[in-house]
C-alpha cells in the first residue's frame, strides 16, 4: 500500500484541496489519501479555527465520495500541539507495511526547514509538494532532493482564511466548498 498524507486545518475543507489531493492520488498512483485535520497546529492560534469536531465532520463530508479518500482523527487521539512527524510515527506504528508520502502546499513547502524535526520527516517519508499561489517551489532541499517530488497540480487562488472572510462579510462561498460542508456550515453557523 501506498498511502498520501494529507494534513492541514481544513478550517474548512475546499475545492482546491479536493483537486489538488485527487490529481496527486491519481498522478502518483496512490492507494488512498489520509486526510488530517489538525488537532492543534503549531502555526496557528486554536482561537482561529472552528472547534476540531466541526473541521473533522466538514472534512468527512468533503470526501465521503471518493473512495480513494479517508479522514482519521488521529492527532484528535494523541491530543497536544499537532506536529507532523508525530502523526507520522503514529500512522507508521499503526501500518508498518504501508508506505507513506506527505502531501505539502508550496506555502507549507517555504517554512519546512522550520519543522519540528524536518530531518526525521524526511528520513521516514517522502514528499510530494504542489504549488500555491504566490509561493516558489523549491528545486530541492540540500541532500534531500531524491525525497521530493514536485506535483504540477492545477493553482487555485481558493484558501480557507478567504473562505473565511466572505463568509463573515455575507458574500457566498457556494462551488468554493463541497454542497455537504456549505450545508454544515450555515446549519452551524461557522465562520460569521
Amino acid at each position: 500500500m501506498h498511502v498520501g498524507i494529507f494534513g492541514g486545518s481544513f478550517n474548512p475543507p475546499h475545492i482546491a484541496h479536493l483537486i489538488v489531493a485527487e490529481q496527486i492520488r491519481d498522478r502518483y498512483r496512490l492507494d488512498r489519501i489520509v486526510w488530517i485535520p489538525s488537532f492543534q497546529p503549531p502555526h496557528k492560534q486554536v482561537a482561529e479555527l472552528a472547534p476540531f469536531e466541526h473541521r473533522f465532520e466538514m472534512t468527512r463530508l468533503a470526501v465521503e465520495r471518493n473512495a480513494g479518500f479517508e479522514v482519521t482523527d488521529v492527532e484528535y487521539r494523541m491530543g497536544g500541539v499537532s506536529y507532523t512527524v508525530m502523526t507520522i510515527r503514529a500512522l507508521q506504528e499503526a501500518s508498518p507495511d504501508t508506505t507513506f508520502s506527505l502531501l505539502l502546499g508550496g506555502d507549507s513547502m517555504a517554512t519546512f526547514d522550520a519543522w519540528y524535526r524536518p530531518d526525521e520527516i524526511l528520513e521516514r517519508v517522502e514528499l510530494i509538494v504542489y504549488g500555491r499561489p504566490g509561493y516558489e517551489l523549491p528545486a530541492s532541499i540540500e541532500g534531500y532532493s531524491n525525497r521530493i517530488h514536485v506535483v504540477d497540480a492545477p493553482l487555485l487562488e481558493v484558501s480557507a482564511e478567504q473562505i473565511g472572510a466572505m463568509r463573515r462579510k455575507g458574500r457566498s462561498i457556494r462551488y468554493l466548498v463541497p454542497e455537504p460542508v456549505l450545508a454544515y456550515i450555515e446549519k452551524h453557523g461557522l465562520y460569521q
